[in-house]
């Protein structure tokens, strides 16, 4: 199960929906609107890429590159990088901008929805981080965005990525630390002992376990190696 380490240093399992909105940060949407309206209207039509490293869940800044109103898609060499914290531009300087312009009408999920997609993906993977780092970007002539998200654990230790499609909210690519084989994706779908059942295929799923678990039992005890369910039992030690 993931682990996120929040803002108050205690290492704690977490959903997007549960963290209090004094901790959680401005998202990426709520900085590209501060962004547009310090270089005006138009400037939401010029995006190139929003970023913020370190987010616990979001980013205390967030940079959001955008091309010179001059410039043609996919071919400015210049435009300017803005620094948003708290609601406020805190910097800005000109920038060798080049890429494709976003087209954030087809965003159907914002930063705090894309933490929640990484962290589920990370519960599932058993893995642990405690901090993000995201990028927003096109890299593709259409300008469908995709988020890159960079899963940290320490001062500098990756421990995985993940790529979501921003029109679907679908994942689309999954590094090999978080990528589940089919036969791990098959156990995810049945409970453990001790655990609640999950569906009603889940139930007679632990009932027929239980069952097969008791007849190698059987078999193993009637020869001789003792009252395990182990499908390979170790040969019955012999006394001198």
């Amino acid at each position: 199960m993931s682990i996120f380490r929040g803002v108050l240093g205690v290492s704690c399992l977490i959903a997007v929906w549960t963290v209090p909105s004094v901790f959680a940060g401005e998202t990426a949407y709520d900085a590209l609107k501060v962004a547009a309206g310090k270089l005006g209207r138009d400037a939401q039509n010029r995006v190139l890429e929003v970023a913020g490293t370190g987010g616990r869940p979001q980013p205390v800044v967030w940079q959001i590159t955008i091309e010179d109103a001059a410039g043609r898609s996919g071919a400015s060499s210049g435009g300017q990088q803005v620094e948003v914290r708290g609601g406020s531009v805190v910097g800005q300087r000109r920038v060798a901008a080049a890429g494709t312009r976003l087209n954030l009408t087809a965003i159907q999920i914002d930063s705090d929805g894309v933490f929640s997609v990484a962290n589920g993906e990370a519960v599932r993977a058993g893995l642990s981080f405690d901090r993000l780092n995201y990028r927003l970007n096109a890299d593709n002539q259409a300008g469908i965005p995709v988020w890159k998200v960079e899963l940290l654990d320490g001062p500098n230790n990756k421990v995985g990525s993940l790529k979501i499609s921003a029109d679907s909210a679908q994942v689309i690519e999954l590094s090999p630390e978080l990528a589940l084989t089919e036969e791990q994706k098959k156990e995810m779908r049945w409970s453990r002992p001790g655990e609640k059942y999950k569906s009603v295929p889940d139930f007679f799923h632990r009932i027929g376990k239980r069952a097969e678990n008791t007849g190698y039992k059987l078999k193993n005890w009637a020869n001789g190696y003792g009252w395990t369910e182990d499908r390979n039992p170790a040969p019955p030690s012999s006394n001198p």
